[in-house]
């Protein structure tokens, strides 16, 4: 009888730790190298990690006119809606955030890279701590019909990684790291495209920022 019981209780188990596994969300890699679960606000007190935020950058960043420990911020285009209907952050807010790094490149086709990390978030006239990374750029005056020398290298697969606003990770941003052109710090690696010249963030490009640590904004 016990043997009986032990095995029925096994057998639950192992199908619960099936079904847990079957329902886990699915998890992203970020770019400043932890997992972060996608995340819907339940209500308006609370931004969860995982959640996201779209926003225009303000100003250009760029590799000759920006420096380690420059500002910036970033205004959100669209509202985080809570699952229960409540607006929890609005169109109009200011995401803060400063460069930790950025290297211009010296000879041509060399990788310009920049990048940014994230300080705060102001919500209805009040700044609250924000973490988070970017999960992908949308450069302000980039389309498909560009005849820019960064998208045409970008389209027939030459460098790829090296497209303006692509946000580097995996084996892309290893090399940058263990090549030198950036120290160790915290924040997401753009793409600044390849070149020798003066390569821009245009201001007015679009940032699709993850929050990586719950905010409470109540």
């Amino acid at each position: 009888m016990s043997n009986s019981i032990q095995h029925r209780r096994t057998a639950v188990v192992a199908a619960t730790l099936l079904v847990c596994a079957c329902t886990q969300p699915a998890r992203i890699e970020s770019s400043s190298g932890g997992d972060v679960v996608l995340s819907t606000p339940a209500n308006a007190n609370t931004l969860p990690a995982g959640a996201t935020i779209t926003a225009k950058l303000d100003r250009s960043l760029g590799t000759k006119s920006s420096k380690v420990g420059d500002q910036f911020t970033a205004t959100t285009t669209e509202a985080v809606m809570a699952q229960d209907g409540a607006t929890v952050v609005p169109a109009g807010a200011t995401v803060y955030g400063h460069v930790t790094g950025l290297h211009s490149p010296t000879v041509t086709g060399e990788q310009a890279v920049i990048r940014l990390d994230f300080d705060s978030l102001a919500v209805s006239e009040r700044r609250y701590p924000f973490k988070a990374s970017v999960s992908s750029v949308a450069v302000s005056g980039q389309t498909t019909g560009s005849t820019s020398a960064t998208v045409k290298s970008a389209a027939t697969g030459a460098a790829a990684g090296a497209a303006l606003g692509a946000v580097l990770s995996g084996g892309d941003l290893d090399k940058i790291v263990t090549g030198g052109l950036l120290g160790a710090a915290a924040g997401t690696v753009i793409s600044l495209g390849r070149g020798d010249v003066e390569s821009v963030l245009p201001a007015g490009s679009i940032l699709t920022v993850r929050a990586t640590e719950s905010v409470a904004l109540r």
